[in-house]
């Protein structure tokens, strides 16, 4: 009977926080706004219970080995297993969040992103895999060499990869109007979706949805802007880089342009 009462009481108390899924793009101030999104919404108390969690780097790259899968999809498993346990209030990592997905848990959880001018977003992510101390994703290719590789290309189309339910690269080039639409009609149905060039709009909209107000340091800067520079000085590899993203700049510029609700 007694632990009947307290099991109530605790879904009474936790049943006042919503249920939230950052969804991190690389390169797109993640780590401080995953870090901001807790703070201003749960207590601290919560941490590192089960109530909380990430999508972890190191459980999913062994399931990757172990099961022969993709890390991605690896990440993905993990991702519907948080939003499937009743527990669990929130929730971040560098997951795809494809529309089947989002479909599926956004009555009952908030989908977070935000995106950030996809030139910018590729040179940053090359930079920082290129020049960062930690081996995940570490590479040591020029960027006359990494922008005809097979990971420029995927690089170039993260954006049509996290958000349209298709994952294979050549299958969006394929069909890029195909890959625009789904996106941005996944995008449609977060909570809270916005761009890093407006970033007042994102915390507005982040406010008015949880009642709270949101309050975000800068985390994880580029280990090399000399870098950035000669990259950004480069007309023929900037070229080349648009070129690579056009379809991401697509599904940017059409989030830019939507409303959010009132």
């Amino acid at each position: 009977m007694v632990q009947e009462i307290l099991k109530q009481q605790s879904e009474k108390y936790l049943s006042r926080y919503p249920k939230i899924f950052f969804c991190h793009v690389p390169k797109c101030a993640g780590v401080s706004l995953s870090k901001a999104i807790y703070a201003s919404v749960y207590p601290s108390v919560l941490k590192a219970t089960k109530f909380a969690g990430h999508i972890d780097l190191k459980s999913s790259r062994v399931s990757a080995q172990l099961l022969d899968i993709d890390m991605m999809t690896a990440r993905e498993c993990q991702l519907i297993s948080h939003l499937d346990a009743s527990s669990m209030l929130y929730t971040n990592g560098h997951c795809i969040a494809r529309p089947s997905v989002v479909s599926k848990y956004s009555q009952k959880w908030h989908f977070l992103t935000i995106l950030r001018d996809p030139v910018d977003r590729f040179i940053s992510e090359f930079v920082y895999n290129r020049y960062k101390e930690s081996e995940w994703l570490k590479h040591d290719q020029d960027i006359e060499q990494y922008v005809d590789s097979d990971k420029g290309i995927s690089a170039g189309l993260t954006y049509a990869r996290y958000f349209s339910g298709i994952n294979d690269s050549q299958q969006i080039l394929a069909n890029p109007d195909a890959a625009v639409e789904a996106a941005v009609a996944n995008l449609r149905r977060f909570a809270v979706a916005g761009t890093l060039d407006d970033m007042p709009a994102w915390i507005n909209q982040f406010n008015q949805r949880f009642n709270t107000k949101i309050n975000i340091d800068s985390k994880n800067k580029s280990p090399n802007q000399g870098a950035s520079s000669d990259i950004t000085a480069n007309s023929d590899v900037m070229s080349r880089i648009a070129q690579l993203c056009e379809i991401d700049s697509q599904i940017y510029q059409q989030l830019k342009a939507i409303k959010p609700a009132a």
